[in-house]
């Protein structure tokens, strides 16, 4: 009885072996048949592809626009050529001392500030006009207004410029920080204001507007409040100040055109807004054989090329691949074109094609591709198993 149960299951055993090694086979036979027919197919599409312009020789209205870097050196155009700090403005605090040269009449001191006329008021003395002059001269018209109103005879007055008028300006749009910003009126360019918000961002264009407002309306906040009445953020203020309005009042500069700033532009005022105008731009797209597709976001000032695409994208999935075709929208968005690459060319160079706003990389299947990824399957396929592969 013993004996007859074991051959039973010996025989089971037996069977379900045979069964499982057919049904292996089968498997085998079905990817070979597979991998036939995809190379077949593959071979068949590429002949029958549309015409595509090489990547070494494409036309050139089809090719990528360069991008207009900004430098440091035409940032420095943005500061102003002198730095007027011994003029005295309205604003500013003075400081002004007045011997009388009488023994019995001690020197006065005060400290004052200049009005908006630009008079400051003199003890003794009166108001006097001093914006506009240097300190010197500041200082001869408070003695000869002394003598002309007969209070001193021959005062002796030492005048110094104390703090200098401080100008409220807003800066917003493509920069890193954007806010109001305290800039010392000697002091007070339009490089000292971008360079107060952090500097420009990647996505700046190069172009800038600057428009006159009520001092007033910076310092009160009041031009920095939402429909509610709530203070906006950095992010609001630039939305916000991205559409200027139409009409006088607003100053137009171009670093990236000779001459592309008016006269005076880099000065700026108490109350002025500075709106770093951004450039968005539309995302490549990588997609095909990498390890990461996806869509990836080009800055302004920085050109990305094919190699650089591929590298965003995590690199190419397979060891051999190679085919690259780089879809673009014409210059007048009505169709598209097809460039045609190689990776190994671009890394020797001529196919290493500048991207455009917009492309999208794909990077091919091929008949190598489909090979060799059959093969890593079988390979995995049959380690991961005992029975032969064939």
């Amino acid at each position: 009885m013993m004996q007859a149960a074991v051959e039973g299951l010996i025989s089971r055993m037996a069977h379900d072996s045979m069964k499982h090694l057919a049904s292996r086979k089968r498997d085998r036979r079905a990817a070979f048949g597979l991998l036939i027919f995809s190379i077949g197919w593959i071979i068949v599409a590429a002949g029958c592809s549309g015409r595509v312009f090489r990547a070494s020789e494409l036309p050139a209205e089809y090719s990528a626009p360069r991008v207009a870097r900004l430098d440091p050196a035409q940032l420095a155009r943005l500061a102003t050529p002198t730095n007027a700090t011994d003029i005295i403005s309205w604003g500013d605090l003075l400081k002004i001392e007045i011997d009388a040269g009488l023994e019995d009449l001690k020197p006065r001191e005060v400290t004052v500030r200049v009005a908006k006329d630009g008079t400051v008021g003199v003890p003794l003395v009166g108001r006097i006009r001093v914006a506009g002059l240097e300190v010197e001269m500041a200082e001869a018209a408070i003695v000869q207004a002394a003598r002309a109103r007969d209070i001193f005879p021959n005062p002796f007055v030492s005048l110094h410029i104390e703090e200098l008028r401080q100008n409220h300006v807003t800066v917003v749009g493509a920069v890193e920080e954007p806010g109001v910003y305290e800039l010392p009126r000697g002091a007070s360019s339009l490089l000292a204001g971008i360079v107060a918000a952090g500097g420009i961002s990647d996505s700046a264009s190069g172009e800038m507007e600057i428009r006159h407002t009520d001092p007033r309306l910076v310092r009160s906040g009041v031009m920095h409040a939402d429909a509610q009445g709530r203070p906006m953020s950095g992010t609001q203020l630039a939305s916000h100040m991205t559409v200027s309005p139409a009409g006088g009042g607003v100053v137009h500069v171009n670093l990236l055109e000779p001459g592309g700033w008016e006269h005076g532009s880099r000065v700026l005022e108490d109350g002025d807004v500075v709106n770093v105008i951004k450039r968005d731009l539309p995302p490549i797209h990588v997609m095909g054989l990498v390890n990461k597709p996806g869509a990836f976001d080009l800055t302004a000032n920085h050109e990305v090329r094919l190699l650089d695409a591929l590298a965003l994208a995590g690199g190419c999935s397979s060891q051999v691949a190679d085919k690259v075709v780089v879809v673009r929208r014409t210059p007048d968005q009505s169709s598209s074109i097809s460039i045609s690459a190689s990776v190994q060319k671009a890394i020797e160079g001529p196919d290493n094609l500048l991207l455009a706003p917009g492309d999208t990389v794909i990077v091919r299947q091929t008949p190598e591709t489909v090979v060799v990824e059959t093969l890593q399957s079988l390979v995995r396929f049959g380690i991961s198993g005992s029975v032969p592969l064939f």
